[in-house]
């Protein structure tokens, strides 16, 4: 099993001032004239953990699923069609001195219009654009200023007015954000997102009960089941909050219109403040100044306290308004209900009155988003205890993540908490498992031989200790069909089938290496790495079904730090996916179907009639399928190449083939799906087929049966 970290070790450095004051020549950057609008970005999100988050430069997170299913909202895990999140956006809302009224500048709300831009009153500044940022050195975003293994970089501003017509646009508060996110690829740090908002006054107006939120429209839904924007979609979300962990949650109540619901959370936690709101001197009394809120979407009907906000500071037909939900929670007994019914409920998590915010003054506000999966087999509806004991441990884990070296979470470098000794409080300092290994499969008929290399893991060097502490690997596999019936569950709980450590010590088993290490490294043409390993081990033989997908992943893992109280860690799985089957044909076999005769809805279909598949076997390298009725007319035409054939010219394998890895194939392969170049499905019946070989003219020809 995999194990989790406990004790934070220091990695990366943030330093998190009480109030940061912008240089005078960056102040007179912000300051000056800001365009309308560049090109705003909304399709990055992040892909370094098991959270796929659209990420953008003028304030919002989540896609308001507007380009799914190729771009994820909030999906959890990536790759599962399992989303979270609608929208969210960060709301800040003060009292002008100069005027003495309060705005409320707001990135995106339940109320925003998507044709004028009213409500979105955040825009990224002239001439900048989302950055990256990766503290991986082999990636093409490395930087050493990088706090993590994905950072995206912002700065957006809301003096640069959308809609001159919005009457709530009309006073922007001038302030700049520079908003950073971070995301980790390590199995003990995958399941959150960091959002860290610096927010600076850079206009003329001194101001004051300076409150900052972040508003979110969380949907959880299988959207393999429940397509976004289907009736039904938005109004079966259950809410609830934990007040003592400042983090307000969401999940699938019922899966209604088609069960069974989605069975995971996602949370919005507060992580931390600088300075800390007035009358605030530790996170543990953060909660006191940390207010929940919950509203229907764009709604004023029924109960008042539900009625979505309309304007900064004015009471709109009894709605509290935007200032009131920034400065405000809603009442205990009006959260309550929230998770015994489903609704579509939009939800804010804020934090406030901070200090004055004099012109060059700033103040930084920091959220976790984390997803988990629910625990136990209880109905999603009842949302006990025992259910959220991942979300809750997560939680836990991505406030250790904030926290760093602020052990006693003062915003106080006190002694002893100095781990690095740069005499700077840093924050987001994670310890660091070995490196990933290198890893490649080859695919053969009934058989799938997995190759990864030494170098990546086992040169790798701690960072707190200075040793190459490399203890092990593991090997994880996938069962036959796992990946269509529960692929979500697949991708977190994929299981291991083998373990190998060192042994020369007295950590794990110390089973050596012996067994799957080869007497020479293994080359491939084209691949510069020398793989150095094989699973399953040289001489054994696993037999495995062809046409069925698996899924293999190997790690590696360290010995861990009992002298800093950390425990073993585990790199990133690098997973393979691959479908054994024949190998390309020499001439000397005959081209066939299989399975033959086809019977609808079989074990490896998909859910609907585009996700079935039949496979045409010992193929030519480069060949042209052609699939006719009876009476010679042609059904289908299918360009078979098997140096780029990847399976996703079928439904079945865009579905469930995964959306970061390939699918690896055999070369002798190809799947249909039954659908006809008219894009129609075929009828029962039995079909004719040709393979015509690009290279050498010869033509195949042979016959199979579908029965529905």
């Amino acid at each position: 099993m995999r194990r989790p970290f406990s004790v934070v070790v220091l990695l990366s450095v943030v330093l998190l001032p009480e109030i940061v004051r912008l240089p005078s020549g960056e102040a007179s950057l912000y300051a000056q004239e800001l365009a309308k609008k560049t090109e705003d970005t909304d399709r990055n999100a992040t892909s370094a953990g098991a959270i796929g988050l659209t990420i953008t430069n003028f304030g919002t997170i989540g896609s308001r699923n507007s380009y799914w299913p190729s771009q994820p909202s909030c999906e959890y895990p990536r790759g599962s069609r399992v989303e979270h999140m609608y929208q969210g956006a960060l709301w800040v809302g003060a009292l002008s001195r100069k005027t003495g009224q309060i705005h409320v500048s707001t990135g995106s709300s339940d109320r925003v219009s998507t044709t004028t831009g009213k409500g979105m009153e955040f825009m990224s500044l002239s001439g900048t654009d989302l950055v990256q940022r990766s503290t991986l050195s082999e990636s093409p975003y490395f930087s050493p200023d990088a706090i993590s293994h994905q950072d995206f970089i912002a700065m957006y501003s809301d003096a640069v007015v959308r809609d001159s017509s919005a009457p709530d646009q009309s006073a922007p508060l001038g302030l700049t954000v520079r908003q950073e996110s971070y995301a980790w690829n390590f199995p003990f740090a995958d399941f959150f997102v960091i959002l860290n908002y610096t927010i600076y006054n850079t206009g003329t107006d001194t101001l004051d009960s300076v409150h900052v939120g972040l508003w979110t429209n969380n949907v959880v839904r299988n959207t393999n089941n429940v397509r976004p924007g289907t009736p039904g979609y938005f109004t079966h979300g259950g809410n609830g909050y934990l007040d003592t962990a400042r983090i307000g949650y969401t999940f699938d109540y019922d899966g209604i219109p088609t069960p069974p619901a989605a069975d995971s959370y996602i949370g919005i936690k507060l992580l931390g403040t600088a300075p800390f709101p007035r009358g605030i001197d530790s996170l543990a009394d953060l909660r006191f100044r940390t207010y929940y809120n919950a509203w229907r979407f764009s709604s004023a009907s029924g109960d008042a306290d539900y009625f979505s906000p309309q304007d900064d500071a004015e009471n709109i037909l009894g709605a509290r308004s935007r200032f009131e939900r920034l400065s405000g929670s809603l009442p205990q007994p009006k959260i309550d209900p929230l998770r015994l019914q489903p609704d579509n409920m939009t939800t804010m998590l804020s934090a406030g009155p901070f200090v004055t915010l004099r012109p060059g003054d700033s103040l930084r506000v920091v959220f976790g988003i984390v997803c988990a999966r629910k625990v136990g087999t209880a109905a999603a509806r009842l949302d006990t205890r025992d259910q959220r004991k991942s979300l809750t441990a997560n939680a836990a884990l991505c406030q250790q993540a904030y926290d760093g070296e602020d052990l006693n979470g003062n915003n106080i470098l006190d002694a002893g908490e100095d781990l690095n000794g740069n005499g700077v409080l840093d924050h987001y300092r994670l310890p660091q498992p070995p490196k990933p290994p290198i890893v490649r499969a080859e695919i053969e008929n009934q058989n799938v031989a997995v190759y990864w290399d030494k170098h990546s893991a086992e040169s790798s060097i701690d960072p707190i200790s200075r040793k190459q502490d490399f203890e092990g690997y593991r090997i994880y596999r996938s069962n036959a069909g796992a990946d269509f019936t529960d692929q979500a569950n697949l991708l977190l709980t994929i299981p291991m089938v083998g373990e190998f450590d060192r042994s020369d010590d007295s950590i794990g088993y110390n089973t050596g290496f012996g067994r799957i290490l080869l007497p020479q490294a293994k080359t491939f043409a084209g691949d510069t790495t020398h793989y150095w390993y094989r699973f399953p081990p040289p001489g054994v033989t696993v037999s495995h079904l062809n046409g069925w997908q698996y899924v293999y992943g190997v790690s590696s893992f360290d010995q861990g730090d009992a002298a800093a109280g950390v425990s073993s860690l585990e790199s990133k799985m690098m997973t393979v996916r691959a479908v054994p089957g024949a190998a390309v044909n020499d001439g000397t076999r005959q081209v066939s179907v299989y399975p033959n005769p086809y019977y609808a809805r079989g074990m490896w279909d998909g859910t609907n009639e585009r996700t079935r598949k039949i496979y045409f076997m010992n193929l030519p390298q480069r060949c042209t399928i052609r699939v006719y009725t009876l009476a010679g007319d042609i059904v289908a035409e299918i360009p078979h190449d098997a140096a780029t054939y990847t399976g996703r010219d079928i439904q079945w394998f865009r579905t469930y083939g995964g959306s970061d890895v390939p699918v690896q194939f055999s070369g002798g392969e190809h799947a249909w799906d039954l659908i006809t170049k008219f894009d129609q499905a075929i009828a029962t019946g039995l079909y004719l087929f040709s393979v015509k070989d690009s290279e050498t003219g010869d033509v195949q020809t042979g016959k199979f049966l579908v029965i529905k």
